[in-house]
């Protein structure tokens, strides 16, 4: 669940697929991580790409880092579509998206 209340998955299929390009989603600390900031996020932006139907959720990992997960919000339940570690909010660059939390 989130912090609205709505379930989210990251099914098995997403899982492999983005591991491939994110390893440190086979990081089990990572992974209890990506769980708390779904349920618990810091930051919460609209997608710079699709904000009609994409949410980025933030919170902090490490010292230098943060986790984010992209969230499909059009679906029931929510769906992980893409989650990494990233140094920075990156839609705190662009003036044309709005944070949601």
């Amino acid at each position: 669940m989130d912090y609205m209340g709505d379930r989210v998955i990251l099914t098995h299929e997403k899982w492999e697929e983005k591991a491939t390009i994110h390893p440190e989603l086979k990081n089990n600390t990572f992974l209890r991580n990506l769980k708390q900031t779904i349920e618990n996020p810091e930051q919460v932006w609209e997608d710079k790409d699709n904000k009609w139907e994409r949410r980025c959720y933030y919170k902090k990992y490490s010292t230098n880092s943060y986790v984010k997960a992209v969230v499909l919000i059009k679906s029931k339940p929510c769906c992980i579509i893409s989650a990494f570690e990233t140094n920075c909010i990156k839609e705190t660059q662009y003036s044309d998206i709005r944070q949601v939390k």
